[in-house]
């Protein structure tokens, strides 16, 4: 489940703008490697928890910021960020 997340995360930024490849997402979104997404899906494996703690962390930074602009579409896109962040807490050891 926390891998499709992270595709449905990936594919709101780029519809977004936000991002234009699976690397910056990886390395910006993610704190990983560029070929981290690639590494899930070969090995068909889960996301690390920290992974999912920095994109929520992102996420949950950036809709509070475009929540405060008088633009509509930034609003209505920091309503899906919320949607997409992780609510549950994760603990990074």
């Amino acid at each position: 489940m926390s891998r499709q997340l992270l595709h449905e995360v990936r594919d709101v930024l780029r519809a977004a703008d936000a991002i234009v490849s699976e690397r910056e997402f990886c390395e910006r979104w993610l704190g990983k490697s560029e070929c981290y997404m690639r590494t899930l899906r070969f090995s068909q494996i889960e996301p690390s928890a920290d992974a999912l703690a920095t994109v929520s962390n992102k996420l949950k930074y950036y809709a509070e910021q475009m929540h405060s602009k008088d633009t509509q579409h930034l609003k209505d896109l920091a309503v899906e960020f919320e949607r997409l962040a992780p609510s549950a807490p994760i603990s990074v050891p």
